[in-house]
């Protein structure tokens, strides 16, 4: 971290803004690195370092609460800052569950706890590494004849050094790194033309994959969906791709966090304890997965995290909740609590995904008559309240377990809760992403064509 960024400032801040009359606060600081390149059709587009800081400063008076945030970390800011965010929060409404943790809440991680999770890579990617990686991810891309354009290919490394104290006694200090590309390209013939993509993130740059591979693969489904044909409305048998499905488990999430339960918008509100998928479903939320995305050991309230079952059995067993939504709820926290420096803190999953079923996704498409493989989702028309469901989508035809013809300009409906009554995972699961899912059979869906 840079040399401003450090305890003794941090509880300097806190010991001005306390004398100044605040009954709790608290700071984050945090620094962002980043390298990226990008290219497109050969040409380079960007290849570029940035830094950024910001600092964020909460403070509780009472039932009130307030936050500022700045990027100019100064002396004579900060102390405006603190002077500033006092004020404010004195004119505020009263939040009746507004505060930080006890002292004997906050766990207290050290560097061995935190070095077991390997969520910083100290393997720098150079600028060079970046762009000459670009150039061969989109270049083999390119190579295929039938790739008519590209929207271009961008791979970038970024660092995040992380900084929280409070009043309270809470101290935090970490660094993470995220490493992510993507790659868009357009295939085309006499009859059509079609658009595919692909993109990964990972905390590790040397786990993305091989470029080229990558590049040839995103090539070849872009020529795989041309002469794509329109199909009749109808409910069939839906298959959602492994490169498709987290999206269910991420509406799951949202209709489970509590920030909707306590307004009552949530269609799962009244669900918990209750059976909502299969038996045999489980739903895991892990904090503590080695090189996850989202992986930390506590929150950033200072609550340990632990792995947890959404869904055990099938069974609803928690709602993502912060300090705050747990005292509306009258619910133990369950260590969700996520924040940016110019945020309070927000209920929000960790490494969120759903366990692998038995079959192979081959075997899900085979057991199949007649369904459709989506591949892609456009748009989202979703309903928190009451959980109906439509989408844009793109894929495959299946006939007789078969893959047969490219379908595009369809919309598929229903409704959540019939979709998780009824879900069956494949065994294809993949940690790509903070939220993960194999690909999944959702038996009699709408699918809106012509």
């Amino acid at each position: 971290m840079k040399k401003i960024m450090n305890k003794n400032l941090a509880e300097d801040l806190i010991k001005r803004l306390k004398s100044k009359g605040a009954d709790q606060c608290d700071v984050m600081f945090l620094k962002s690195e980043s390298i990226s390149s990008s290219q497109r059709l050969g040409k380079l587009e960007k290849n570029e370092y940035s830094t950024s800081y910001e600092i964020g400063i909460r403070c509780i008076i009472g039932k009130k609460q307030s936050i500022i945030s700045s990027s100019n970390l100064k002396k004579k800011n900060l102390l405006n800052l603190i002077d500033r965010v006092f004020d404010m929060t004195k004119i505020v409404p009263e939040n009746n569950f507004c505060g930080l943790a006890e002292r004997n809440q906050i766990y207290k991680f050290n560097r061995d706890d935190q070095k077991k999770l390997d969520l910083c890579d100290n393997k720098i990617p150079s600028l060079n590494n970046l762009k000459q990686s670009t150039k061969i991810l989109e270049d083999s891309a390119l190579e295929n004849k039938k790739i008519s354009n590209s929207e271009g290919a961008e791979i970038s490394w970024g660092k995040s050094s992380i900084l929280i104290a409070g009043s309270n006694g809470l101290f935090q200090e970490y660094e993470k790194t995220v490493s992510s590309y993507i790659l868009a390209v357009l295939a085309e013939n006499i009859n059509s033309m079609e658009r595919e993509f692909d993109y990964k993130s990972k905390s590790h740059f040397s786990d993305l994959g091989n470029f080229e591979k990558i590049g040839r693969n995103t090539a070849q489904r872009a020529v795989r969906k041309l002469n794509s044909k329109k199909v009749k409305t109808c409910k069939t048998n839906v298959i959602f791709d492994s490169r498709v499905s987290a999206s269910l488990i991420n509406n799951l999430a949202s209709a489970c966090n509590s920030s909707l339960i306590s307004r009552g918008t949530s269609f799962l509100q009244k669900k918990l304890n209750k059976q909502l998928f299969k038996t045999n479903i489980n739903i895991i939320d892990n904090p503590n997965l080695k090189k996850g995305l989202r992986s930390k050991i506590v929150d950033c309230e200072g609550i340990k995290c632990n792995k947890q079952n959404l869904i055990k059995n099938g069974v609803l067993n928690f709602y993502f909740n912060n300090l705050e939504y747990s005292k509306q709820l009258k619910l133990e926290s369950s260590a969700h609590a996520s924040r940016s420096p110019s945020s309070l803190p927000f209920p929000s999953p960790t490494n969120l995904y759903l366990q692998k079923g038995n079959s192979s996704k081959k075997q899900l498409i085979q057991s199949l008559k007649k369904g459709f493989l989506i591949t892609e989702l456009m748009g989202s028309s979703i309903n928190m309240s009451n959980g109906d469901y439509s989408r844009g989508a793109s894929g495959f035809w299946i006939e007789n377990g078969e893959v047969t013809y490219p379908v595009s300009e369809v919309t598929i409906a229903g409704n959540l809760i019939n979709i998780f009554q009824n879900m069956i995972p494949a065994n294809d699961l993949e940690f790509n992403f903070s939220t993960n899912a194999p690909s999944c059979l959702v038996p009699n869906l709408t699918v809106a064509g012509i």
